[in-house]
């Protein structure tokens, strides 16, 4: 059962006005507290939300949703025959590579109107999460420009998006439409079904749900930001649900780390971290977020202080 409580939602036309304290807050709080909020007025046209969400789900019907079923199928029989099938996600996915290199020209049974649109969106979506860290910088104190540059590494950051289909499952009991975990990068910015529910986060050890609203995005703080805060800011395991009725639409785009860059606590954050005894202050360790990511990939839906603590001692080690 779903705790009800009231969800952070950002009026992002307020940080352009005499409002901006107001919503300024909202997201300390959000971020200190949830590791979510939801986005309105964010600049990108609902005319262009809308062909996304029509190409998506157009797609899935056409090309993807024979697979699934027979995923589905096998799922169902094992699970009825007693096999333990919650090590599977009840979803169809596909992922595009935006930065540093595109491969949408490579993606199979995805025509040119669906690869334009989903550009489009792209890029929109890049801007709204590098405005969205400048946000972060001045209500953190950091200096303009200090999280873009945090991400860059050697050949800027690592952009990416996953699109996802949650069908109906005659079974939630059964199996989820994916486990719970926590995001291992950097601030996540979610497009997700406005019709179907089933986004949970954990708060104070509650699951949340993620209330679906009209043209709004979703965004969640991944593990590197709250490295990179020093724990200030959180990530929080989050799960999708199954449901018996309805096909949940889920297009999820990571805005990360480049694979070499270097993350650690910001030194503005960790009473300044001048020399080697301040920097013990930090609660984070040092890492190459490409090793981060080769632990995460086994470790996903695991609890993420594991993670921390492996990386801390595998620095140790060296």
């Amino acid at each position: 059962m779903a705790a009800t409580v009231s969800f952070p939602v950002v009026n992002m036309e307020k940080p352009e006005t005499e409002e901006k304290a107001t919503a300024m807050e909202i997201i300390r709080d959000a971020c200190e507290n949830w590791g979510f909020f939801e986005l309105l007025n964010h600049g990108i046209s609902h005319e262009l939300m809308d062909e996304v969400e029509r190409l998506t789900k157009a797609h899935y019907a056409s090309f993807r949703e024979a697979k699934f079923q027979e995923f589905a199928a096998r799922t169902l029989e094992a699970g009825d025959k007693g096999a333990d099938v919650k090590d599977v996600d009840w979803e169809s996915t596909f992922f595009v590579r935006h930065l540093p290199a595109s491969n949408l020209g490579d993606l199979p049974d995805v025509d040119d109107h669906y690869r334009q649109v989903t550009k489009q969106f792209a890029s929109e979506i890049q801007k709204l999460s590098e405005k969205l860290l400048d946000l972060l910088c001045e209500n953190l104190g950091l200096e303009p420009g200090y999280l873009k540059s945090a991400f860059a590494g050697s050949n800027g950051p690592t952009f990416g998006t996953k699109v996802s289909a949650y069908p109906p499952c005659p079974r939630p009991d059964l199996v989820d439409g994916l486990r719970a975990h926590t995001d291992a990068g950097g601030i996540i910015l979610l497009f997700q079904d406005d019709q179907v529910s089933g986004l949970q986060l954990l708060k104070d050890g509650e699951w949340v749900d993620v209330p679906p609203i009209r043209h709004a995005i979703v965004v969640n703080i991944g593990d590197q930001l709250e490295v990179i805060t020093n724990g200030r800011y959180k990530s929080v395991m989050h799960r999708v649900l199954t449901r018996p009725d309805g096909n949940r639409m889920s297009i999820a785009s990571f805005y990360n780390p480049g694979a070499d860059a270097v993350i650690f606590p910001a030194p503005a954050l960790v009473g300044g971290a001048a020399d080697e005894e301040e920097r013990a202050e930090a609660t984070y360790p040092r890492f190459v977020f490409e090793d981060y990511m080769n632990l995460y990939v086994r470790h996903k839906f695991e609890a993420k202080e594991p993670r921390f603590e492996a990386t801390k001692s595998a620095i140790a080690t060296t």
